[in-house]
């Protein structure tokens, strides 16, 4: 089996007006939903096929998520060093390509994907032709003193 790894990318907001206690965040599946939506809706803007929901990449991605809110770690590496290829692994998923794109701040969705189509690397990723799975995971925590989502998003094919 050939295996690709198409590319990761971080994305670090941090909104420094807002309170600490203040947050972008309702719930993890409204969150989930509403970021796949916009994939599908900006993969399709740019002629690519929707990406459909894979289980066992929802699995990594969330747990990346919630790894990163509980160590205050943005990075696609875990906590307990593995890369994020050998999470995705660990969680299952087998297919020949993957990708993850990450970010952190008081963020919607929205403002999620505005930052990922700006930027060429997460771009690369959201409208990869390779791609045909995704898992999104998403966490409330605090990144640097404030209020903060950790988003992950996992992709496969």
């Amino acid at each position: 089996m050939r295996f690709r790894v198409a590319g990761i990318s971080l994305v670090l907001v941090l909104a420094l007006s807002l309170p600490a206690s203040a947050s972008a965040f309702t719930s993890v599946a409204a969150f989930r939903a509403s970021l796949q939506a916009r994939i599908n809706h900006f993969r399709a803007e740019c002629g690519r096929g929707p990406v459909s929901l894979s289980l066992r990449l929802e699995n990594a991605a969330q747990a990346h998520s919630a790894d990163m809110a509980r160590t205050h770690n943005f990075s696609h590496s875990g906590s307990s060093g593995a890369s994020w290829i050998a999470r995705i692994r660990y969680w299952g998923y087998r297919g020949d390509w993957i990708g993850e794109n990450l970010a952190v701040g008081n963020i919607t969705a929205r403002k999620v994907m505005a930052m990922w189509k700006a930027s060429p690397p997460h771009r690369a990723n959201l409208l990869n032709g390779h791609f045909s799975r995704v898992g999104v995971g998403a966490h409330a925590g605090s990144y640097a003193g404030r209020a903060a989502v950790y988003v992950t998003s996992d992709f496969g094919g």
